[in-house]
């Protein structure tokens, strides 16, 4: 079940209903309890992980003598919510890796799943209790499985989020190019493989790391660094990138990255260009350098991004008028050819915006309706165009 889908199904799943998804690390599990609860169910998630309770009273608080009664009860635990008068909070209980816990640990995450309370303790009404476990069938994960009494007090749902909505969440959040760019051409490369046999014929030899969302996001921060600070640079930097890679998401995978890096180690490429949500902060900057560093390449550059519009056209309009996402690539396309240096900007124009407008390509006139500021670009290209005839 993908994340879109997942998300419309808790929606209208009964509170008192128990979901239990199952996945491979890394996919964005933890992610998708967080925004429904606060975006969908308005609550405070609380998150457990089995595997790093040590002693069950982490989870339902410790017992002490009541002074009056003589008898022993139970402290309520630091996430037991409760309002002015005393009384129960709705939460949302996130138990992550539930198939890593001690028996103890796992039993009392069954009662509370399965009863909404344990010992003296009643969630109050509206909560909700969320499952994770790692498969245990893929050889991968060294976890306990549950039998047929335990997994009949879950709603169980595969999670398995397109490697697409994984991009265009990367996108959004600003996460390299570079690596969007790859995942967009290598997907099966984004998740876990399904088992470790699989892993082995990936390369020569499995060094035990599987590649996952979360690994792939990491490795992107470190590029960003790694590319401002140099290090790939000259004649030792793709091994150097080669072996950090390897580091986060496996040697086999390292290697392919390497020499999609060579072939597009600007960053740049023309969806991530034309869809950038700030496209000044993340790509301004490298275009200036790439047409200081070669001209062949930007004006290269610029005959992509109007293939990408033209491929696109349908996307971006509604009618004849540009939709909200046609604005947006209006915007980013002036930002784009006024970044480049007048000279190539006015190859580009030549080689490709007066190419598509006598092609008839609509994508020229929704772009120019969209935006003003280009429109008047596409007017000035036009006679400085004429002075070089």
């Amino acid at each position: 079940m993908n994340i879109e889908t997942l998300k419309k199904v808790m929606a209208a799943t009964p509170n008192t209903h128990t979901l239990m998804l199952k996945g491979s690390h890394g996919l964005g599990k933890t992610e998708v309890v967080r925004e429904v609860a606060k975006e969908i169910w308005h609550q405070e998630c609380i998150e457990f992980q089995a595997s790093q309770i040590s002693d069950v009273g982490d989870l339902i608080g410790l017992p002490r003598i009541n002074p009056e009664t003589k008898h022993t009860e139970f402290v309520p635990p630091y996430w037991y919510k409760t309002d002015i008068k005393g009384d129960p909070l709705p939460v949302t209980l996130f138990f992550d890796e539930m198939n890593r816990g001690t028996t103890l640990v796992t039993n009392a995450m069954m009662q509370l799943a399965l009863d909404h309370r344990i010992l003296n303790f009643k969630l109050a009404p509206g909560s909700h209790i969320v499952c994770a476990i790692n498969p245990g069938d893929d050889g991968n994960y060294d976890v306990e499985e549950f039998d047929a009494a335990k997994l009949d007090r879950f709603v169980i749902y595969p999670f398995t989020p397109t490697a697409q909505e994984w991009i265009d969440w990367a996108i959004e959040h600003h996460v390299n190019s570079l690596v969007t760019g790859y995942i967009s051409q290598y997907s099966s490369d984004l998740d876990p493989y399904s088992n470790s046999s699989n892993a082995k014929t990936a390369g020569n030899s499995f060094d035990g790391i599987l590649p996952s969302r979360r690994s792939w996001t990491h490795f992107a921060q470190f590029l960003d660094s790694g590319i401002e600070a140099g290090l790939f640079e000259g004649s030792n930097g793709l091994g150097l990138l080669q072996e950090v890679c390897a580091g986060y998401v496996g040697h086999a995978i390292a290697a392919k990255f390497k020499t999609y890096f060579a072939q597009h180690g600007t960053g740049l490429d023309a969806k991530a260009i034309m869809t950038a949500k700030d496209f000044k902060k993340d790509y301004e900057k490298k275009i200036k350098a790439l047409c200081k560093k070669s001209k062949i390449e930007a004006v290269q550059l610029g005959t992509s991004v109007c293939t990408f519009l033209h491929e696109n056209e349908d996307n971006i309009a509604t009618g004849t008028k540009a939709n909200k996402q046609g604005e947006l690539m209006a915007q980013n396309f002036y930002d784009f050819l006024m970044a480049l240096s007048p000279e190539i900007r006015v190859e580009v124009y030549t080689n490709g915006i007066e190419t598509a407008r006598k092609k008839e390509h609509k994508w020229v006139r929704i772009m120019g309706g969209a935006c003003p500021a280009l429109k008047k670009l596409y007017i000035d290209l036009v006679d400085v165009s004429a002075d070089l005839l």
